[in-house]
Protein backbone atom coordinates (compact mmCIF):
# COMPACT_ATOMS: atom_id res chain seq x y z
CA UNK A 1 0.00 0.00 0.00
CA UNK A 2 1.48 3.77 -1.21
CA UNK A 3 2.26 5.93 1.60
CA UNK A 4 -0.14 8.56 2.27
CA UNK A 5 0.52 12.49 2.16
CA UNK A 6 0.24 12.42 6.14
CA UNK A 7 2.58 9.70 6.20
CA UNK A 8 4.60 11.38 3.84
CA UNK A 9 4.77 14.58 5.84
CA UNK A 10 5.65 12.70 8.90
CA UNK A 11 8.49 10.57 7.12
CA UNK A 12 11.69 12.00 7.53
CA UNK A 13 12.46 12.15 11.07
CA UNK A 14 11.49 8.53 11.29
CA UNK A 15 13.66 7.55 8.80
CA UNK A 16 16.45 9.54 10.26
CA UNK A 17 15.54 7.61 13.83
CA UNK A 18 16.55 4.40 11.82
CA UNK A 19 19.81 5.51 10.05
CA UNK A 20 20.77 6.71 13.49
CA UNK A 21 19.90 3.21 15.12
CA UNK A 22 21.63 1.39 12.12
CA UNK A 23 24.74 3.52 12.50
CA UNK A 24 24.70 2.74 16.48
CA UNK A 25 24.51 -0.94 15.62
CA UNK A 26 27.28 -0.73 13.12
CA UNK A 27 29.51 1.14 15.82
CA UNK A 28 29.18 -1.45 18.27
CA UNK A 29 30.50 -4.01 15.65
CA UNK A 30 33.23 -1.86 14.74
CA UNK A 31 34.11 -2.02 18.44
CA UNK A 32 34.16 -5.48 19.00
CA UNK A 33 35.99 -6.26 16.14
CA UNK A 34 38.67 -3.70 17.41
CA UNK A 35 38.40 -6.05 20.96
CA UNK A 36 39.39 -9.27 19.09
CA UNK A 37 41.94 -7.74 17.19
CA UNK A 38 43.28 -6.54 20.23
CA UNK A 39 42.80 -9.91 21.83
CA UNK A 40 44.70 -11.42 18.38
CA UNK A 41 47.76 -9.44 19.71
CA UNK A 42 47.69 -10.82 23.47
CA UNK A 43 51.58 -11.93 23.69
CA UNK A 44 50.61 -14.46 26.43
CA UNK A 45 48.73 -16.75 24.23
CA UNK A 46 51.94 -19.49 23.08
CA UNK A 47 51.60 -22.82 21.21
CA UNK A 48 49.15 -24.53 19.30
CA UNK A 49 46.54 -23.22 21.69
CA UNK A 50 47.69 -19.87 21.55
CA UNK A 51 47.78 -19.82 17.57
CA UNK A 52 44.02 -21.45 17.37
CA UNK A 53 43.02 -19.04 20.23
CA UNK A 54 44.27 -16.27 17.96
CA UNK A 55 42.75 -17.54 14.62
CA UNK A 56 39.61 -17.55 16.43
CA UNK A 57 39.45 -14.13 17.43
CA UNK A 58 41.08 -13.13 13.28
CA UNK A 59 38.58 -14.83 12.15
CA UNK A 60 35.86 -13.08 15.08
CA UNK A 61 36.95 -9.65 13.82
CA UNK A 62 36.75 -10.33 10.35
CA UNK A 63 32.87 -11.23 11.02
CA UNK A 64 32.13 -8.32 12.93
CA UNK A 65 33.71 -5.88 10.53
CA UNK A 66 31.97 -7.22 7.68
CA UNK A 67 28.81 -6.77 9.49
CA UNK A 68 29.72 -3.73 10.30
CA UNK A 69 30.41 -2.74 6.77
CA UNK A 70 27.29 -4.10 5.50
CA UNK A 71 24.88 -1.97 8.35
CA UNK A 72 27.09 1.11 7.16
CA UNK A 73 26.12 0.82 3.50
CA UNK A 74 22.51 0.19 5.21
CA UNK A 75 22.34 3.48 7.08
CA UNK A 76 24.03 5.11 4.22
CA UNK A 77 21.16 4.27 2.09
CA UNK A 78 19.01 5.18 4.79
CA UNK A 79 20.46 8.67 4.88
CA UNK A 80 19.62 9.26 1.28
CA UNK A 81 16.33 8.43 1.79
CA UNK A 82 15.65 10.58 4.91
CA UNK A 83 17.13 13.50 2.78
CA UNK A 84 14.58 12.52 -0.31
CA UNK A 85 11.87 12.12 2.18
CA UNK A 86 12.35 15.81 3.52
CA UNK A 87 12.92 17.39 0.24
CA UNK A 88 9.55 15.63 -0.39
CA UNK A 89 8.06 16.79 2.60
CA UNK A 90 8.66 20.42 1.73
CA UNK A 91 7.24 20.42 -2.02
CA UNK A 92 3.83 18.65 0.20
CA UNK A 93 3.56 21.66 1.83
CA UNK A 94 4.20 24.14 -1.03
CA UNK A 95 1.29 21.94 -2.84
CA UNK A 96 -0.89 22.11 0.15
CA UNK A 97 -0.23 25.68 0.93
CA UNK A 98 -1.00 26.41 -3.10
CA UNK A 99 -4.20 24.65 -2.82
CA UNK A 100 -4.96 26.71 0.27
CA UNK A 101 -4.60 30.32 -2.01
CA UNK A 102 -7.82 31.64 -3.54
CA UNK A 103 -9.27 29.94 -5.71
CA UNK A 104 -9.01 27.22 -2.99
CA UNK A 105 -9.08 23.60 -3.07
CA UNK A 106 -8.95 21.04 -0.52
CA UNK A 107 -6.91 17.83 -0.03
CA UNK A 108 -7.06 15.22 2.38
CA UNK A 109 -4.09 14.10 3.58
CA UNK A 110 -5.28 10.24 4.46
CA UNK A 111 -6.94 9.58 1.20
CA UNK A 112 -5.43 12.17 -1.23
CA UNK A 113 -8.35 13.21 -2.77
CA UNK A 114 -8.70 16.92 -3.56
CA UNK A 115 -12.34 18.76 -3.89
CA UNK A 116 -13.47 21.54 -5.27
CA UNK A 117 -15.81 23.62 -3.68
CA UNK A 118 -19.78 23.36 -4.69
CA UNK A 119 -19.37 26.46 -7.67
CA UNK A 120 -23.19 26.04 -8.24
CA UNK A 121 -23.02 30.39 -7.15
CA UNK A 122 -19.91 31.17 -8.99
CA UNK A 123 -19.57 32.79 -12.81
CA UNK A 124 -18.98 30.30 -14.82
CA UNK A 125 -15.57 32.04 -15.39
CA UNK A 126 -14.60 31.54 -11.38
CA UNK A 127 -16.06 28.02 -11.52
CA UNK A 128 -13.82 27.16 -14.90
CA UNK A 129 -10.93 28.78 -12.58
CA UNK A 130 -11.70 26.07 -9.46
CA UNK A 131 -12.23 22.90 -11.81
CA UNK A 132 -8.88 23.89 -13.25
CA UNK A 133 -7.07 24.74 -10.06
CA UNK A 134 -8.41 21.13 -8.68
CA UNK A 135 -6.89 19.37 -11.72
CA UNK A 136 -3.38 21.27 -11.47
CA UNK A 137 -3.74 19.93 -7.38
CA UNK A 138 -4.78 16.45 -8.34
CA UNK A 139 -1.66 16.37 -11.06
CA UNK A 140 0.12 17.50 -8.03
CA UNK A 141 -0.36 15.41 -5.32
CA UNK A 142 -0.16 12.05 -8.23
CA UNK A 143 3.12 12.98 -8.86
CA UNK A 144 4.33 13.53 -4.75
CA UNK A 145 2.53 9.90 -4.17
CA UNK A 146 4.28 8.78 -7.33
CA UNK A 147 7.80 10.03 -5.78
CA UNK A 148 6.31 8.71 -2.53
CA UNK A 149 6.40 5.13 -4.00
CA UNK A 150 9.79 5.64 -5.43
CA UNK A 151 11.63 7.24 -2.05
CA UNK A 152 9.45 3.91 -0.03
CA UNK A 153 11.06 1.58 -2.48
CA UNK A 154 14.71 3.06 -2.06
CA UNK A 155 14.09 2.45 1.63
CA UNK A 156 12.88 -0.65 1.43
CA UNK A 157 16.19 -1.62 -0.49
CA UNK A 158 18.87 -0.10 1.87
CA UNK A 159 16.45 -2.09 4.88
CA UNK A 160 17.21 -5.25 3.06
CA UNK A 161 20.47 -4.77 2.77
CA UNK A 162 20.65 -4.28 6.89
CA UNK A 163 18.42 -7.77 6.82
CA UNK A 164 21.20 -9.18 5.56
CA UNK A 165 23.69 -8.01 8.18
CA UNK A 166 22.14 -10.80 10.24
CA UNK A 167 20.05 -11.14 12.69
CA UNK A 168 20.41 -7.89 14.86
CA UNK A 169 19.61 -6.41 11.71
CA UNK A 170 16.77 -7.73 10.78
CA UNK A 171 15.33 -7.16 14.50
CA UNK A 172 16.41 -3.30 13.99
CA UNK A 173 14.42 -3.27 10.93
CA UNK A 174 11.24 -5.25 12.16
CA UNK A 175 11.11 -2.91 15.43
CA UNK A 176 10.88 -0.06 13.51
CA UNK A 177 7.99 -1.43 11.69
CA UNK A 178 6.34 -1.52 14.32
CA UNK A 179 6.47 2.00 15.43
CA UNK A 180 7.12 1.37 19.19
CA UNK A 181 7.59 5.45 19.76
CA UNK A 182 3.91 4.98 18.13
CA UNK A 183 2.64 4.63 22.10
CA UNK A 184 2.28 7.92 23.68
CA UNK A 185 3.56 9.64 26.61
CA UNK A 186 2.87 8.01 30.15
CA UNK A 187 0.33 9.39 32.53
CA UNK A 188 1.81 9.83 36.04
CA UNK A 189 1.92 6.35 37.59
CA UNK A 190 1.98 4.22 34.69
CA UNK A 191 4.27 1.73 33.41
CA UNK A 192 5.20 0.08 30.35
CA UNK A 193 6.61 -2.84 29.49
CA UNK A 194 8.46 -2.88 26.71
CA UNK A 195 9.63 -6.69 26.14
CA UNK A 196 12.88 -8.40 26.30
CA UNK A 197 16.10 -7.17 25.69
CA UNK A 198 18.57 -9.43 26.77
CA UNK A 199 18.56 -13.19 27.54
CA UNK A 200 15.18 -15.58 27.19
CA UNK A 201 13.22 -13.99 24.39
CA UNK A 202 15.68 -11.89 23.22
CA UNK A 203 17.21 -14.05 20.71
CA UNK A 204 20.71 -12.67 18.96
CA UNK A 205 20.42 -9.45 20.91
CA UNK A 206 23.98 -10.28 22.50
CA UNK A 207 26.29 -12.21 20.34
CA UNK A 208 27.12 -15.48 21.59
CA UNK A 209 24.82 -14.97 24.91
CA UNK A 210 21.26 -16.46 24.78
CA UNK A 211 20.90 -16.01 29.04
CA UNK A 212 21.72 -13.05 30.89
CA UNK A 213 20.80 -11.28 33.89
CA UNK A 214 21.03 -7.87 35.42
CA UNK A 215 22.77 -5.57 33.02
CA UNK A 216 23.76 -2.07 34.86
CA UNK A 217 24.42 0.56 32.18
CA UNK A 218 27.71 2.19 33.37
CA UNK A 219 29.55 5.09 31.51
CA UNK A 220 33.00 4.37 30.26
CA UNK A 221 36.10 7.39 30.88
CA UNK A 222 35.52 8.37 27.17
CA UNK A 223 31.91 8.49 26.81
CA UNK A 224 30.98 4.69 25.92
CA UNK A 225 28.32 2.96 27.93
CA UNK A 226 28.70 -0.83 28.94
CA UNK A 227 26.01 -3.03 30.46
CA UNK A 228 27.11 -5.32 32.85
CA UNK A 229 25.37 -8.92 33.01
CA UNK A 230 25.75 -11.23 35.75
CA UNK A 231 26.06 -14.61 35.27
CA UNK A 232 25.47 -15.55 31.73
CA UNK A 233 24.84 -18.09 29.74
CA UNK A 234 25.36 -19.46 25.62
CA UNK A 235 22.33 -20.79 25.89
CA UNK A 236 19.04 -19.74 25.87
CA UNK A 237 18.46 -20.30 29.85
CA UNK A 238 20.62 -20.18 33.25
CA UNK A 239 22.90 -22.65 33.19
CA UNK A 240 23.14 -23.53 29.61
CA UNK A 241 26.09 -23.62 27.56
CA UNK A 242 29.27 -21.19 28.39
CA UNK A 243 29.07 -19.67 31.32
CA UNK A 244 30.15 -16.07 31.87
CA UNK A 245 30.61 -15.26 35.30
CA UNK A 246 29.90 -11.02 34.77
CA UNK A 247 30.56 -9.71 31.56
CA UNK A 248 30.80 -6.18 29.95
CA UNK A 249 28.81 -5.80 26.77
CA UNK A 250 29.06 -2.62 24.68
CA UNK A 251 25.50 -1.02 24.03
CA UNK A 252 23.69 1.92 22.69
CA UNK A 253 20.26 3.13 22.54
CA UNK A 254 18.27 4.41 19.56
CA UNK A 255 16.06 7.34 18.85
CA UNK A 256 13.37 5.49 21.18
CA UNK A 257 15.43 4.27 24.36
CA UNK A 258 16.05 0.72 23.07
CA UNK A 259 19.21 -0.67 23.98
CA UNK A 260 21.79 -2.59 20.45
CA UNK A 261 24.38 -4.53 21.85
CA UNK A 262 27.69 -5.70 20.78
CA UNK A 263 29.93 -8.67 20.73
CA UNK A 264 30.79 -9.34 24.50
CA UNK A 265 34.17 -7.71 25.41
CA UNK A 266 35.10 -10.09 28.03
CA UNK A 267 35.48 -13.62 27.99
CA UNK A 268 33.95 -16.56 29.91
CA UNK A 269 35.13 -19.00 32.37
CA UNK A 270 38.94 -19.66 32.51
CA UNK A 271 39.28 -16.88 30.11
CA UNK A 272 42.30 -14.83 30.82
CA UNK A 273 39.83 -11.84 30.39
CA UNK A 274 37.10 -11.89 32.78
CA UNK A 275 35.92 -8.54 33.85
CA UNK A 276 36.48 -8.70 37.89
CA UNK A 277 39.74 -10.61 38.87
CA UNK A 278 39.08 -11.04 42.76
CA UNK A 279 41.05 -9.88 45.46
CA UNK A 280 43.19 -12.78 47.80
CA UNK A 281 40.73 -13.01 50.13
CA UNK A 282 37.69 -14.31 47.09
CA UNK A 283 39.78 -16.56 45.05
CA UNK A 284 38.07 -19.11 43.34
CA UNK A 285 34.12 -17.00 44.27
CA UNK A 286 31.84 -16.34 41.31
CA UNK A 287 32.27 -12.80 41.28
CA UNK A 288 29.01 -10.98 40.49
CA UNK A 289 28.41 -6.87 40.25
CA UNK A 290 26.63 -5.26 43.17
CA UNK A 291 25.90 -1.45 41.94
CA UNK A 292 28.05 1.28 41.20
CA UNK A 293 28.54 5.06 42.16
CA UNK A 294 28.76 7.87 39.48
CA UNK A 295 30.21 10.70 40.53
CA UNK A 296 29.75 13.98 38.85
CA UNK A 297 33.48 13.94 37.11
CA UNK A 298 31.96 11.00 35.19
CA UNK A 299 34.13 8.45 36.80
CA UNK A 300 32.00 5.48 38.17
CA UNK A 301 33.30 3.04 40.93
CA UNK A 302 31.64 -0.85 41.16
CA UNK A 303 30.97 -2.60 44.01
CA UNK A 304 31.69 -6.75 43.48
CA UNK A 305 31.00 -9.45 45.27
CA UNK A 306 32.85 -12.64 45.67
CA UNK A 307 29.62 -15.73 45.90
CA UNK A 308 28.71 -18.68 46.13
CA UNK A 309 25.70 -20.19 45.13
CA UNK A 310 24.69 -15.86 45.67
CA UNK A 311 25.70 -15.70 48.73
CA UNK A 312 28.57 -12.90 48.96
CA UNK A 313 30.94 -15.53 51.71
CA UNK A 314 34.15 -13.75 49.73
CA UNK A 315 33.26 -10.45 50.84
CA UNK A 316 33.03 -7.39 48.90
CA UNK A 317 35.22 -4.99 47.21
CA UNK A 318 35.40 -1.75 44.85
CA UNK A 319 36.63 -0.95 41.86
CA UNK A 320 37.05 1.37 39.51
CA UNK A 321 35.81 1.34 35.65
CA UNK A 322 37.86 1.81 33.00
CA UNK A 323 38.18 2.54 29.36
CA UNK A 324 39.26 -1.41 28.70
CA UNK A 325 36.89 -3.70 30.44
CA UNK A 326 38.70 -6.31 29.22
CA UNK A 327 41.66 -6.04 30.95
CA UNK A 328 39.45 -6.65 34.06
CA UNK A 329 38.03 -4.20 36.44
CA UNK A 330 40.98 -4.65 39.01
CA UNK A 331 40.26 -4.63 43.20
CA UNK A 332 40.59 -1.33 44.69
CA UNK A 333 43.49 -1.41 47.20
CA UNK A 334 42.17 -1.77 50.80
CA UNK A 335 38.81 -1.32 49.80
CA UNK A 336 37.77 -5.20 50.76
CA UNK A 337 35.57 -6.09 53.38
CA UNK A 338 34.06 -9.12 54.87
CA UNK A 339 30.22 -10.46 54.30
CA UNK A 340 29.32 -9.54 57.37
CA UNK A 341 31.55 -5.84 58.18
CA UNK A 342 30.09 -3.56 55.93
CA UNK A 343 27.04 -4.09 53.25
CA UNK A 344 27.41 -6.20 50.19
CA UNK A 345 25.29 -4.04 47.63
CA UNK A 346 24.99 -0.18 46.88
CA UNK A 347 24.04 2.24 44.28
CA UNK A 348 25.11 5.98 44.22
CA UNK A 349 25.43 9.20 43.31
CA UNK A 350 27.05 12.67 43.98
CA UNK A 351 24.59 15.22 44.24
CA UNK A 352 24.41 19.06 43.73
CA UNK A 353 25.71 19.62 47.14
CA UNK A 354 28.67 17.97 46.27
CA UNK A 355 28.32 14.79 48.60
CA UNK A 356 28.10 11.33 47.17
CA UNK A 357 25.43 9.54 48.55
CA UNK A 358 25.04 5.97 48.65
CA UNK A 359 22.09 3.46 49.17
CA UNK A 360 22.77 -0.21 50.28
CA UNK A 361 21.48 -3.26 51.87
CA UNK A 362 23.04 -7.39 51.11
CA UNK A 363 23.41 -9.27 48.18
CA UNK A 364 21.53 -11.71 49.30
CA UNK A 365 18.67 -9.75 50.26
CA UNK A 366 18.73 -10.09 54.01
CA UNK A 367 18.52 -6.45 55.31
CA UNK A 368 16.78 -3.19 54.90
CA UNK A 369 17.86 0.09 53.21
CA UNK A 370 20.77 1.69 54.47
CA UNK A 371 22.10 5.14 53.84
CA UNK A 372 25.64 6.19 53.86
CA UNK A 373 27.43 9.68 52.77
CA UNK A 374 30.82 10.58 51.67
CA UNK A 375 33.20 13.72 50.57
CA UNK A 376 33.75 12.64 46.56
CA UNK A 377 37.67 12.00 47.90
CA UNK A 378 37.44 9.56 49.88
CA UNK A 379 34.29 7.39 47.96
CA UNK A 380 36.90 4.39 47.89
CA UNK A 381 37.53 4.34 51.41
CA UNK A 382 34.69 2.78 52.86
CA UNK A 383 36.34 3.49 56.49
CA UNK A 384 35.05 7.04 55.67
CA UNK A 385 31.20 6.36 55.20
CA UNK A 386 29.05 7.89 57.40
CA UNK A 387 26.40 6.36 58.16
CA UNK A 388 22.14 8.05 58.53
CA UNK A 389 21.50 7.20 62.02
CA UNK A 390 17.62 7.54 61.96
CA UNK A 391 19.03 11.54 63.08
CA UNK A 392 21.29 12.43 61.29
CA UNK A 393 24.91 11.26 59.93
CA UNK A 394 26.74 9.78 62.57
CA UNK A 395 30.42 8.98 62.52
CA UNK A 396 31.48 6.09 60.27
CA UNK A 397 32.15 3.50 62.87
CA UNK A 398 28.33 4.02 64.14
CA UNK A 399 25.67 1.33 62.62
CA UNK A 400 23.53 2.64 60.24
CA UNK A 401 19.61 2.67 60.97
CA UNK A 402 17.59 1.25 58.19
CA UNK A 403 15.63 3.64 56.33
CA UNK A 404 13.01 1.20 55.42
CA UNK A 405 10.41 -0.16 58.08
CA UNK A 406 11.48 -3.12 60.71
CA UNK A 407 11.01 -6.27 58.16
CA UNK A 408 11.22 -4.97 55.06
CA UNK A 409 13.98 -6.52 53.08
CA UNK A 410 15.49 -5.09 49.88
CA UNK A 411 17.68 -6.37 46.76
CA UNK A 412 19.27 -4.92 43.55
CA UNK A 413 19.50 -1.17 44.10
CA UNK A 414 19.97 1.65 41.69
CA UNK A 415 20.15 4.94 43.28
CA UNK A 416 20.75 7.82 41.17
CA UNK A 417 20.13 11.86 40.61
CA UNK A 418 17.00 12.10 38.02
CA UNK A 419 16.16 15.82 37.37
CA UNK A 420 17.68 17.09 40.75
CA UNK A 421 15.38 14.56 42.59
CA UNK A 422 16.69 11.47 44.19
CA UNK A 423 15.35 8.36 42.58
CA UNK A 424 16.06 4.67 44.16
CA UNK A 425 15.08 1.91 41.92
CA UNK A 426 15.02 -1.68 43.24
CA UNK A 427 13.80 -4.88 44.08
CA UNK A 428 11.51 -5.09 47.10
CA UNK A 429 11.45 -8.54 49.20
CA UNK A 430 8.76 -8.14 51.21
CA UNK A 431 6.72 -7.30 48.73
CA UNK A 432 8.31 -9.30 45.63
CA UNK A 433 7.95 -6.07 43.22
CA UNK A 434 10.61 -4.08 41.14
CA UNK A 435 9.74 -0.49 42.80
CA UNK A 436 10.50 2.98 41.98
CA UNK A 437 10.78 6.27 44.73
CA UNK A 438 11.38 9.76 44.29
CA UNK A 439 12.11 12.16 47.00
CA UNK A 440 13.76 15.71 47.66
CA UNK A 441 16.53 14.48 49.41
CA UNK A 442 17.96 10.47 49.75
CA UNK A 443 16.81 9.97 53.39
CA UNK A 444 13.48 10.84 52.67
CA UNK A 445 13.47 8.38 49.81
CA UNK A 446 11.33 5.86 52.33
CA UNK A 447 9.35 8.59 54.65
CA UNK A 448 5.61 8.36 55.49
CA UNK A 449 4.93 10.76 52.37
CA UNK A 450 6.98 8.86 49.40
CA UNK A 451 4.52 7.29 46.85
CA UNK A 452 6.07 4.37 45.55
CA UNK A 453 5.58 3.09 41.57
CA UNK A 454 5.41 -0.24 41.24
CA UNK A 455 7.03 -1.36 37.79
CA UNK A 456 7.23 -5.39 38.21
CA UNK A 457 4.77 -7.47 40.35
CA UNK A 458 5.36 -10.52 41.36
CA UNK A 459 2.94 -12.91 41.54
CA UNK A 460 2.38 -16.43 40.57
CA UNK A 461 3.91 -17.73 36.42
CA UNK A 462 0.78 -16.99 34.32
CA UNK A 463 -1.09 -14.41 35.70
CA UNK A 464 -2.07 -12.01 33.66
CA UNK A 465 0.15 -8.77 34.45
CA UNK A 466 2.39 -10.61 36.47
CA UNK A 467 5.94 -10.86 36.76
CA UNK A 468 7.15 -13.46 39.09
CA UNK A 469 10.66 -13.78 40.34
CA UNK A 470 11.31 -10.38 39.12
CA UNK A 471 14.14 -8.09 40.48
CA UNK A 472 16.99 -5.82 39.41
CA UNK A 473 15.50 -2.32 38.14
CA UNK A 474 18.69 -0.14 36.87
CA UNK A 475 17.97 3.26 35.79
CA UNK A 476 19.19 3.73 32.27
CA UNK A 477 21.12 6.70 31.34
CA UNK A 478 19.28 9.68 29.24
CA UNK A 479 16.04 8.92 31.85
CA UNK A 480 14.01 11.85 33.09
CA UNK A 481 11.40 11.88 35.76
CA UNK A 482 8.25 11.42 32.85
CA UNK A 483 10.15 9.32 30.84
CA UNK A 484 12.30 6.80 33.59
CA UNK A 485 13.74 3.82 31.62
CA UNK A 486 14.79 0.72 33.60
CA UNK A 487 16.29 -2.80 33.21
CA UNK A 488 14.20 -5.31 35.31
CA UNK A 489 15.59 -9.30 35.47
CA UNK A 490 13.44 -12.14 35.62
CA UNK A 491 14.25 -15.84 36.36
CA UNK A 492 12.24 -18.54 37.09
CA UNK A 493 14.12 -20.70 39.21
CA UNK A 494 12.08 -23.60 39.05
CA UNK A 495 12.39 -24.29 35.03
CA UNK A 496 15.84 -21.65 34.49
CA UNK A 497 13.68 -20.15 31.66
CA UNK A 498 13.03 -17.51 31.37
CA UNK A 499 16.09 -15.71 32.60
CA UNK A 500 16.33 -12.57 30.89
CA UNK A 501 16.25 -8.65 30.97
CA UNK A 502 13.40 -6.39 30.10
CA UNK A 503 13.38 -3.03 29.50
CA UNK A 504 10.53 -0.96 31.52
CA UNK A 505 9.31 2.65 30.75
CA UNK A 506 7.98 4.29 33.69
CA UNK A 507 6.43 7.80 34.73
CA UNK A 508 7.27 7.39 38.57
CA UNK A 509 4.73 8.94 40.99
CA UNK A 510 6.55 12.14 42.67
Amino acid sequence: MSLTLKELLEWPPEIGDLAKSTTNLAQNYTTSAEFFRQQASDPSWEGKAGDAARASALAGAAHQEEVAATLNQAAAGMKGVQAEAEALSDQIKAVLNYADEPPAVKVDTTTGEVTAPNTGYFTDEYAAQVEAKAADVRAKVAALLAEGETADADLAKAMGIAASAGEPGARLVDEWKQDPAGLGPLKPGEVRDLGPIAGTGADGAIPGIGAADLGEVVQLPDGRYVAIFGDSFAGDRMGAGTHYPSVAVPVTFDAQGKPHFGAPLTGPDGSPNVLFPPPPQAAGKNTLPAGSIRMRDGTTYMMVDGTTKLNPDGGSWLTKVTNDPSQGWQPIDKSWRAQNDAPTQISGFQAADGNVYIAADSFDRSQGVTMYRVDPSQVTNRDAWQPWTGHGWGDPHQAAVPVTQPGVTFGELSFRDVDGKAVLSGFNQATGNTEVRVANDPTSIFSGGTPSTVVAQGGNWGDPGKFPQNYGGYILPGSTLNDLRLFVSQWNTDTNVPYDVREFQVNPKH
